[in-house]
Order: C-alpha cells, then structure tokens, then sequence
C-alpha cells in the first residue's frame, strides 16, 4: 500500500509543474546549504521553483503531465532537483549558469530539461543559456523600431529647420529691399 506522504509528495510536485514553461533537472551535489539557500533564493526571484524531489516520485508526477517516460527514465538518477521556470524559461538556465560563475563552481549541473514540453539534452540546456532573455530582446525590438522613427524624425525636424531658415532669409531680403 502507498503511503498517503508518498501521494501527497507526488502531488505536490505535480502541482508545482502543471503550469510550468520549463523544467530542468539538475545534479545539486557538492553544494553547500548556504549556496543552496543563494541559489533557490535568486531563483525564486524570478519566479522559478528550485525543488529537491525523489526520482520515483518526480517520475510518477510528471507522467501523469504527459512527460514522455522514456525521457525521464534518462535524466532521473542519482541526485536530481527540479528547476521549474514559470515565465522566461531562458532566465532560468541563465541564473544557474550565473551562479555557477559567480561561485566558480560546476554546480549544480544541468542534466537535461522540457522546454514547453520538448525535451532538451544537456548541449541544448546550455546553449538556452547563450540566448538573450526576454527584457533584452524586448529592448532589442523597442530599439529596432525606435531607429527608423528616429531617424524619420530627425529628417523632419531638418527639412522642417531648412524651410524655417530659408522663409526667414526671403523676409529678411524683403526687409532689406523695401527698406
């Protein structure tokens, strides 16, 4: 018979990734509780859960999600915690990576993720961590668009000023006639 701990435990993980835009399984050994803490406290940040979880029971949550089994058989093994990514799933990998260059550590390792329900080898986990986040490349379009506008307003603004001068220099040249 299950123990209902075991249930709860398996539900609790379930709920945590119901909604979740990514997941990432991470190795977390060899870290200290004070870098855990760090770490699970920037993390939380922005909105990204760090959570430890049991391998069976991570497997049977996540299953029921529709997470194919095959994948999760590959990457639950030995110690694994959960890195759930509720909005921008790139900042996720990339605060792990900064963290582990903070610290100049390899912890914790990124074994393996879904990316809205694709799954990702370790190679494509950390190459998600070169891509620009979601604020820059917002700020990369705002900018993209803003350049033209700019520009536009500037040649405006300058055939606006040539008219102005010009208009001046004829009223100044009448002035300067009929005076």
């Amino acid at each position: 018979m299950v123990k209902p701990e075991k249930i709860k435990q398996v539900e609790e993980v379930k709920k945590l990734a119901e909604q979740a835009k990514a997941i990432y399984f991470a190795d977390f050994t060899g870290l200290t509780v004070e870098e855990v803490t760090k770490l699970r406290r920037m993390l939380r940040e922005k909105n990204v859960v760090f959570k430890v979880a049991k391998n069976l029971r991570a497997k049977f949550a996540l299953r029921e999600l529709g997470y194919p089994e095959d994948k999760l058989d590959e990457v639950l093994h030995g110690p694994n915690a959960l890195v759930i990514a509720y909005e921008d799933p790139v900042e996720a990998v990339k605060l792990i990576f900064a963290f582990r260059k903070e610290l100049d550590i390899e912890k914790p390792k990124l074994r393996a993720g879904f990316l809205e329900g694709e799954f990702l080898d370790a190679a494509q986990v950390e190459a998600i961590s070169k891509l620009p986040g979601k604020d820059e490349l917002r700020a990369k379009v705002v900018g993209a668009v803003g350049a033209p506008l700019y520009g536009l307003v500037f040649t405006l603004k300058s055939m606006l000023n040539s008219l102005v001068w010009t208009l001046s220099a004829i009223k100044d040249k009448r002035e300067k006639e009929e005076g």
